[in-house]
């Protein structure tokens, strides 16, 4: 009983270490692909070696003295992963979007990972006390046991602990959880033949258990006094007005002056002037506006992406007889965007909790402008890129409506290849396309990284018609500042986008094709 127990809580620890060791990443590195591959290949490395070392440690030293000891040691390093993760993610991070993350993780979680992987062979061992008759069914019940306790590691920590809980706190306590979990095996039947264990490690062995879970704990206890504080103020030396973990970011909510910041991860979402609510000091959503210039009359409009509610509440605020959609996946990011952004209650308002994607394929509504801001910190959701999505989008368009998308890339060059891959895919679904790279008009460097606004529809705009509404600020009606000079931004050159994928749900490498900075 004792046995399963230990095996069952071993488990659930290195599942939960898991998913948070992306969380630990994300803030610095982002939440790509890449950082997942890096975490799951790292502890899966840190399993192999741990099985085979777990194997060799219980044969020479016996499972029932060295059980405990392994134990108590992940404990004692997962506390710290904390401290470990501060010394060594800015560093790693520059060694680029693929190696960072796996030097990073590997820096972090690989010993702990490696000490938990050993506690299996060694269970085994234990369970080969039974009997060589029956150490099969010993050996496959404690298996199941211990895939249970991964199982549920993984809900736990992935459905209720991480949206509870801040990321550190909940590593420290994983460690602290082993720290106790290393005493449970003092309470284990030692073999009666240790083999070639000496026979004074057994009384050695008990004493390095107790000093190893007395001093996890009192790391784990030090740990969580430090990192449930958090910072009051940012490295960018803002003041932090809110901090939460969801179940897809960071969200953290800064001020400083006069300007409040919403940030998912490391990436600024959303920056609001404070004196009027309403201005976004990041230029792009101004640019969304462009819309208008394709589809004048527009009364009927989508965002997907809420973030701090920048283009939402300014649309709003700007065009009375406007009806504005948004979709927003993570809950906590709606109340975010009400109650430090100002986001109304408003009739001609409506928010959606759902995915971006599923929201266009279910619902019965038709919109004159859809916009797609949907980056979350530097990453872009594959579906909400392919060639089926946009095709999902035009069925939800009126006739002559227009879908402004936001996309983070150079116009040109080695590393514009995301940018000329939506493009080919938008090309590919509405008759006319137009890239605005913004700024490109004052500085016209086309190889650096720069939100681009595109435009796709099927309306029949010619390109001096779409200026001359730019110039005009559409009559006047358009309240953004300098909106009038957008049209020195769009791009007149032809894109090439022959060496570059056409984007669908099949193939739709959006993190290897992305450049974000």
């Amino acid at each position: 009983m004792i046995l399963n127990a230990v095996v069952f809580l071993c488990g659930a620890a290195l599942m939960g270490l898991e998913l948070l060791g992306a969380r630990v990443l994300a803030p610095t590195m982002g939440n790509s692909i890449f950082v997942w591959g890096s975490v799951i290949s790292s502890f899966m490395i840190a399993l192999s070696i741990g099985y085979w070392l777990g194997g060799r440690v219980a044969d020479r030293y016996g499972a029932p003295r060295s059980l405990g000891v392994v134990i108590a040691a992940a404990g004692l390093w997962t506390a710290l992963c904390p401290l470990a993760a501060n010394a060594c993610l800015e560093w790693s991070a520059g060694l680029g979007p693929r190696l960072g993350p796996l030097v990073a993780t590997t820096l972090i979680f690989f010993g702990p990972a490696l000490l938990l992987a050993m506690v299996s062979p060694m269970g085994v061992r234990l369970a080969a006390a039974n009997g060589i008759s029956h150490i099969g069914r010993s050996a496959g019940s404690l298996y199941a046991v211990s895939t249970a306790g991964s199982i549920v590691g993984t809900l736990a920590t992935s459905f209720w602990l991480i949206p509870l809980l801040q990321v550190e706190p909940l590593i420290v306590g994983i460690g602290a959880l082993l720290a106790l979990t290393a005493l449970l095996t003092l309470g284990l039947t030692p073999e009666e033949e240790p083999e070639l264990a000496p026979r004074e490690l057994g009384m050695r062995s008990t004493s390095a258990v107790l000093a190893l879970a007395l001093l996890g704990s009192a790391a784990a206890i030090a740990m969580f006094l430090v990192v449930s504080e958090p910072a009051s103020v940012n490295a960018d030396g803002e003041q932090v007005l809110f901090r939460a973990d969801t179940q897809y970011h960071r969200i953290t909510v800064t001020e400083a002056g006069g300007a409040r910041s919403l940030r998912f991860d490391k990436s600024r979402q959303s920056m609001i002037d404070l004196s009027d609510g309403y201005s976004s000091l990041i230029e792009y959503p101004n640019y969304l506006h462009l819309a208008l210039a394709v589809k004048p009359d527009a009364k009927r409009v989508l965002v997907l992406g809420l973030g701090a509610g920048a283009v939402t509440k300014r649309m709003w605020h700007d065009y009375p007889e406007m009806r504005i959609d948004s979709v927003e996946i993570d809950p906590v990011v709606v109340d975010v965007a009400e109650r430090y952004f100002g986001l109304p209650e408003d009739s001609r308002l409506r928010t959606t909790v759902a995915d971006a994607r599923r929201y266009v394929q279910t619902t019965e509504e038709t919109y004159d402008i859809i916009i797609v801001d949907a980056y979350y910190a530097d990453s872009l959701p594959f579906h909400l890129t392919t060639k089926e999505f946009f095709g999902e989008v035009k069925a939800r368009l009126a006739p002559d409506g227009v879908v402004a998308y936001n996309v983070i890339s150079p116009v040109q060059g080695a590393q514009s290849d995301l940018f000329r891959s939506m493009y080919r895919t938008a090309s590919g679904v509405w008759d006319h396309v137009w890239a605005f790279p913004i700024g490109i008009g004052a500085d016209t460097t086309s190889e650096v990284n720069r939100n681009i606004i595109v435009l796709a529809s099927d309306a029949d705009v010619s390109r001096t018609t779409l200026l001359e509404r730019i110039e005009s600020r559409l009559d006047g009606r358009v309240q953004i500042p300098g909106f009038e000079e957008y049209g020195q931004d769009l791009w007149t050159e032809v894109v090439p986008v022959a060496d570059v994928p056409e984007l669908s749900d099949a193939f739709a490498p959006t993190d290897s094709l992305i450049n974000v900075n």
